[in-house]
């Protein structure tokens, strides 16, 4: 064990009495230790759990590399404790916590559940093949009962259930997080059920659900994305993430890519709220409607600066309904299956740009708003859209206050960032000045 004082051991009077000053004085006198855990039961403690359970506020768990397996290593409980948990070597990839999960024998990573807040941490450690198969769920990490802890630098990997739950007004934090290959019945890499989970710069690449939202499924919730990367992610309804029955949900600065679903498309909005800000969705397919974005009955929908570029369903890349949906400075282009918006809802566009879709840009219920608020049909002019690249020519009628629009900023989630500058002098003296 590595202490701030090297004579101080865990139990000491010393630590007490450092303790009793830390709350008189303030926290810099407080004493917090450092253990080792190690794979093979070596260091300051034999397992995770005996670490967790002899552990104070403010202490640090410093897990070794290698794999942790068996009892004491998966089923892990913070006790609401207000320390940290994680890998000495700063690296998930060599920091390993297999569950060893089955359905004869079901283990989860942690279980948070005694009001641990934002003190309570997991950082830099791999949690797979979680396993299991009853409701609340969460092969990896469940969040119950108001717990919410920050979740920093985390793979999580094969886990069955979903990798990760919140339920019962649980707001944990995830921040660059890694979701990959891991199965649910709602929400394959995560799900959240009245609760309200943030996620930030986190990716989820190859989740599936066996029935909806192939990385995320929100139910009654408030959750909120920011700059996280949807991949590949498969479900038979919505492939990246169905947020129903109330709530409201953000994603700013988002990437939806090559998700796929058997219905609806990568996002499946249904009796609630969602907003999406500067997000980009590229190349995500769907049997039925709304390649992109799909909303239902009693659902508001509103969309800002965003791209959508090479999606394709029968219904459309978009297909939103019933209630209110706003789109303001979007594009829609280049969509292989269906037109941009699907015949359903009360749309309102302004400052966007509808082009080359293959079942028709201004058609059907936007027909008439084409060529008023800033609406336009043009080649936005993406700098190299088949390689991820949706910056815009400087030249692009969708840079801000471009002559085909002059009303309008920026349309579309990402600036300028190719193409020439070119300088246009306005006068016979503004010339002759370049030649001095």
């Amino acid at each position: 064990m590595k202490c701030r004082n090297e004579y101080l051991g865990p139990g000491s009077q010393m630590r007490t009495v450092l303790g009793f000053l830390g709350l008189v004085f303030g926290p810099a006198l407080a004493l917090a230790a450092v253990y080792e855990v190690a794979p093979d039961g070596t260091g300051d403690f034999p397992t995770i759990q005996a670490a967790l359970d002899a552990a104070e506020p403010g202490d640090v768990i410093d897990l070794a590399s290698g794999t942790f397996t068996g009892d004491g290593n998966r089923d892990l409980d913070f006790l609401g404790k207000a320390v940290t948990v994680r890998s000495a070597a700063g690296d998930p990839a060599t920091c390993i916590l297999d569950c060893q999960g089955s359905d004869a024998e079901p283990h989860r990573g942690f279980r948070f559940h005694g009001g641990e807040l934002g003190s309570s941490i997991l950082a830099a450690v791999s949690v797979v093949n979680g396993y299991i198969a009853e409701e609340p769920f969460g092969g990896a990490i469940l969040c119950e009962g108001g717990s919410s802890p920050s979740i920093r630098s985390c793979l999580f990997m094969g886990n069955r259930g979903s990798a990760v739950v919140c339920a019962g007004g649980a707001a944990a934090e995830f921040e660059e997080c890694v979701f990959v290959q891991n199965q649910g019945w709602d929400g394959g890499a995560a799900a959240s059920n009245s609760s309200s989970p943030a996620f930030r710069r986190c990716t989820f690449q190859g989740n599936s659900a066996e029935w909806a939202g192939g990385a995320f499924h929100g139910h009654a919730s408030a959750a909120a994305f920011s700059e996280c990367e949807f991949t590949g992610n498969t479900a038979p309804l919505s492939g990246a993430a169905q947020l129903i029955f109330g709530g409201s949900y953000d994603f700013t600065d988002c990437r939806f890519r090559e998700n796929s679903a058997q219905e609806h498309g990568a996002v499946l909005v249904f009796f609630c709220t969602a907003r999406l800000t500067r997000c980009t969705f590229a190349q995500n397919t769907a049997a039925y409607a709304g390649a992109a974005i799909s909303s239902g009955k009693m659902s508001y929908t509103y969309l800002a600066n965003c791209t959508f570029w090479g999606n394709g369903a029968a219904g459309g890349t978009l297909f939103l309904g019933e209630r209110e949906s706003t789109l303001t400075n979007c594009i829609i282009a280049f969509g292989t299956q269906g037109p941009a918006m699907g015949d359903y809802g009360p749309s309102q566009l302004s400052c966007c740009d509808i082009f080359g879709n293959a079942g028709g840009d201004w058609v059907g219920y936007i027909a008439g708003q084409f060529g008023v608020q800033g609406n336009i049909a043009a080649d936005p002019l993406f700098c190299d859209p088949e390689n991820g690249d949706f910056t815009l020519d400087v030249d692009s009628p969708c840079a801000p206050f471009s002559p085909a629009h002059p009303e309008c900023d920026l349309a579309g989630a990402w600036p300028t960032g190719c193409g020439a500058v070119v300088t246009r002098l306005s006068s016979w003296s503004a010339l002759k000045e370049q030649f001095r």
